[in-house]
């Protein structure tokens, strides 16, 4: 029987050559999923669990999308909280205080669909239900820092 090991070795590239590849193949008009690294989207998103993007294309963003998008140096993938003087605000889900602030040019994608790590069903995230309870869960953050602080 012969080894298959070698075809499933794990590759690693850096961030900047692996964003290069994803940023290539949307602007061939190209959905592509990526791997979620980290847990700034808990409770929703789990880190490893697979996001489908599609390309944006400047198109209005409805609230409580969930975007790639190019904060300084760093790619993130976090949900569309609002606006403040002109630009997108942005926060990841199990973030109790942080957010960041882009403009329109610094959104890569959005995404479309989610698979936990452990499954081959995919949950639709741009709908309207999906948007509504991440924005919901962003606007107790205050509720949830409390309630943080007092389970330590």
């Amino acid at each position: 029987m012969p080894d298959k090991t070698a075809e499933n070795k794990t590759r690693i590239i850096s961030n900047e050559d692996y964003f290069a590849e994803v940023q290539r193949m949307l602007d061939q008009g190209k959905e592509v999923r990526i791997r979620i690294k980290g847990g700034s989207m808990r409770p929703f998103i789990e880190d490893g669990d697979t996001v489908v993007l599609q390309a944006y294309q400047g198109e209005p963003l409805a609230l409580g999308s969930n975007v790639l998008a190019k904060d300084r140096d760093k790619y993130v993938f976090h949900r569309f909280v609002g606006k403040k003087n002109g630009q997108f605000v942005l926060a990841g889900d199990g973030n109790l205080v942080l957010r960041e602030y882009v403009d329109k040019a610094a959104i890569v994608a959005i995404g479309s669909m989610h698979y936990r790590k452990d499954s081959l069903k995919g949950k639709a995230i741009d709908s309207i239900g999906a948007r509504l309870g991440g924005l919901a869960w962003y606007h107790i953050r205050l509720l949830r820092r409390i309630i943080a602080k007092l389970t330590r």
